[in-house]
């Protein structure tokens, strides 16, 4: 018996061990908001508008938004493309995607390829907006401003989506250095 238990021994302490970092969570995962990137939307915005040939909007979003992800790469055509994403106040990611590239070869390349789904207009003050649906149930809303395509996708609410997108169009474009 004593020798089982010399053998089992480090055994359990190893699975003890790496079992550590885990834990059983039946409501889903959780985040801890201080360990979540932060981006300097600012920065990216007025560094972009400097080398871009289309004009850029800096949207103003609601305080607790907390943006969270940026990318600077070709859209479908290669247009240049400029992505920022935030995490909203209600734990929601939502994106804004500004380039000058085609309407729906856009919203396939962003919602996951296949054809998308529209599901009519949106309005929003006085600009519409088109509510795709793609292939990955993905919601896209994509609306044009100054030449440029605004189109806004992620898992937030249509309530998010909507102050995302008058916080767009109330944006006065970048200027160009």
């Amino acid at each position: 018996m004593f020798l089982s238990m010399l053998v089992l021994l480090p055994i359990v302490g190893l699975i003890a061990l790496i079992g550590r970092g885990c834990s059983f969570n039946p409501g889903g995962p959780s985040v801890d908001p201080s360990l979540m990137p932060t981006v300097d939307v600012h920065a990216i915005y007025t560094e972009a508008a400097r080398r871009l040939p289309f004009p850029l909007r800096e949207p103003a979003t609601p305080a607790g938004w907390r943006a969270s992800s940026t990318d600077q790469r070709l859209a479908p055509g290669g247009a240049s493309a400029v992505r920022v994403g935030w995490i909203t106040d209600g734990g929601r990611y939502l994106r804004l995607v500004q380039t000058p590239a085609e309407e729906g070869a856009l919203v396939v390349a962003e919602t996951g390829g296949g054809p998308p789904t529209a599901n009519g207009p949106v309005t929003v003050g006085n600009q519409s907006w088109v509510d795709y649906t793609g292939a990955n149930s993905e919601h896209a809303w994509v609306s044009h401003a100054d030449g440029v395509t605004l189109m806004l996708t992620g898992d937030a609410t249509p309530a998010e989506f909507r102050t995302l997108a008058e916080a767009a169009q109330r944006a006065v474009p970048l200027p160009h250095r």
